[in-house]
């Protein structure tokens, strides 16, 4: 963990760190006489890696893999747990099932089982577990924060788990006094509250020249060229076409929507991946969405992209 003070209309503190196997940074902005900045960012990423203790695949004893290995009973998990599993569940809603969380065992079948970071680290699937699940028959009760899984259903958090840590932590600085945050995981982030500089965040776009600003949101780029690997001579990556269970092989390459979270703009970059260039602009368009697509061809956008690229 890195830590460094920007000047500007505030006091700045950033963080560098790596957590959920990601590289991700922590911005606080606040009044220097009265919050301890670096005492947020700490806590921050303390946070931050208190949630991949309990939401990681590739832990034995995460909240995620406890429900996985007992699919079918009933399991009450902590109040960040249940939030992240209705947040996936509805995510499959609404998305009409464009984004599905129960392809684990999918991504495992495909060669996508060990941690890449650690060859210790690997997703345990108990016996029965089906390569893809029910999302719409997960129970989720709300009065006691109990969660059942349909036997054979397993869930992954993937990017939209990235996207809500980044909410959850954002808010909660800002809560605790900070003037403005900012919360990157691999490609997903978010902000709120004052900026280092300027009304807004500006924010660079990968595999384009953009730069959007956005003064309170979110931004989540999905990429089939990340977290790629080669089995039975064929290369795959970790983006799964619910409707083929094979590696997305259609012609979009990256994906990033703004949203107003971080689990809502990580959940919508999956329709690009399920349904190609062509439909997902049209849905993004319906759907009042700023996006941009790359494909081998071009980078395209939908018409609202425009009134945040800078």
């Amino acid at each position: 963990m890195g830590a460094d003070t920007i000047a500007g209309r505030h006091s700045v503190v950033r963080v560098r760190t790596h957590v959920m196997s990601c590289d991700a940074t922590v911005v606080v902005t606040f009044d220097q006489e009265s919050i301890d900045g670096d005492d947020l960012a700490g806590r921050a990423v303390a946070r931050l890696l208190e949630l991949e203790q309990r939401w990681s695949r590739f832990l034995p004893t995460s909240e995620i893999s406890e429900l996985n290995a007992t699919s079918g009973a009933l399991r009450c998990v902590s109040p960040d747990t249940f939030c992240l599993v209705e947040a996936l569940v509805r995510a499959w809603h609404v998305t009409d099932g464009a984004f599905d969380p129960t392809l684990l065992g999918a991504v495992v079948h495909l060669g996508y089982g060990t941690s890449r970071e650690r060859a210790d680290l690997m997703t345990s699937l108990a016996p029965g577990s089906e390569h893809r699940g029910r999302p719409g028959a997960i129970l989720v009760r709300a009065t006691d924060r109990c969660v059942v899984l349909p036997p054979g259903t397993t869930l992954d958090p993937g990017g939209l788990g990235k996207g809500l840590a980044a909410d959850l932590v954002v808010d909660e600085l800002v809560a605790s006094g900070a003037r403005g945050a900012l919360v990157e995981i691999g490609g997903d982030l978010r902000v709120s509250g004052s900026a280092p500089t300027g009304s807004a965040w500006p924010i660079a776009i990968a595999d384009t020249d953009d730069v959007v600003e956005i003064a309170d949101g979110a931004v989540a780029t999905s990429t089939t060229s990340l977290r790629t690997w080669t089995k039975d001579g064929t290369r795959r990556h970790h983006l799964i076409d619910p409707s083929t269970l094979e590696s997305s092989a259609n012609d979009v390459e990256t994906c990033t929507v703004i949203a107003g979270t971080g689990a809502w703009a990580e959940a919508f970059t999956k329709i690009a991946f399920g349904r190609g260039a062509a439909q997902a602009l049209t849905e993004y368009e319906a759907r009042g969405l700023a996006a941009s697509i790359t494909t081998s061809r071009e980078v395209v956008t939908t018409s609202r992209w425009e009134e945040f690229r800078r």
